[in-house]
């Protein structure tokens, strides 16, 4: 009988408990996809992660992995449900979790109208780096338009761009621009994307947003010039290749 080397036991041991289903503190289901390191979070860290959540039957909702752009978090900004699931994350580490419908009804309430099978829904998610915990810069500008309306959040957003209190990665400033575009501010909506190619030049998701932003503005000469930008950094951009057929 051959038996194991004490490497290779602890190897298949940390995989089978890898694969086990967990609970967290507030009694949602997950597993650890991949093992992280360092210690977990808590509700005073920032957290950068690529994350997807999707319905029970696979269809995806949202998705960080779709523009290749991580997300920001201040976890005390997060539901009390979203905060008690990243207690149990570390750096590294990638996990999927079983939310409840009624703790993602909760936290997604602004989405009105949304209907989805089954009981829960399915998040994955990868922490990638632990930050300073600095206010989420999109909700700011959210908040702004919400209380004052667009001039007051577009004040809101250049205040806070030019501080160190809010965080604004690429992922944050595109949900400001077309928080603006889908308000019909396209001025607005240029100035933060363009914020986002200057800072994100090699993005084709920034040119892409940008083009998208001067395209509906009427500028038909910015928007080719992006959107073959785009399509130049990322040759799968099917949207980029579409829009300069149309464009053309």
């Amino acid at each position: 009988m051959r038996w194991l080397s004490p490497l290779c036991l602890l190897v298949l041991l940390c995989s089978w408990a890898s694969a086990q289903k967990m609970t967290t503190p507030n009694g949602w289901a997950y597993q650890v996809l991949q093992p992280g390191n360092g210690e977990p979070l808590n509700s005073h860290s920032g957290a950068l992660t690529h994350n997807q959540l999707t319905d029970i039957n696979g269809s995806v909702i949202v998705s960080t992995y779709q523009i290749g752009v991580p997300d920001y978090q201040l976890i005390s900004e997060l539901p009390p449900a979203f905060q008690s699931a990243f207690t149990v994350m570390q750096p590294g580490g990638k996990y999927r979790f079983h939310i409840p419908m009624a703790d993602l009804k909760e936290a997604m309430r602004g989405a009105s109208g949304m209907s989805l099978p089954g009981d829960y829904a399915i998040w994955e998610i990868e922490l990638k780096e632990v930050l300073p915990p600095l206010a989420d810069g999109a909700r700011l500008v959210a908040r702004a338009m919400e209380n004052g309306g667009g001039e007051t959040a577009f004040k809101e957003f250049k205040l806070q761009l030019n501080s160190s209190k809010a965080y604004f990665g690429e992922w944050e400033v595109n949900q400001v621009g077309y928080l603006f575009l889908g308000k019909g501010l396209t001025e607005e909506a240029i100035t933060a994307f363009s914020y986002n190619v200057e800072n994100h030049p090699y993005s084709a998701n920034a040119h892409d947003s940008l083009a998208e932003a001067y395209y509906k503005a009427g500028d038909r000469g910015q928007a080719i010039q992006h959107y073959q930008k785009s399509l130049e950094l990322n040759p799968q951009n099917s949207n980029a290749r579409q829009m300069l057929e149309q464009l053309r």
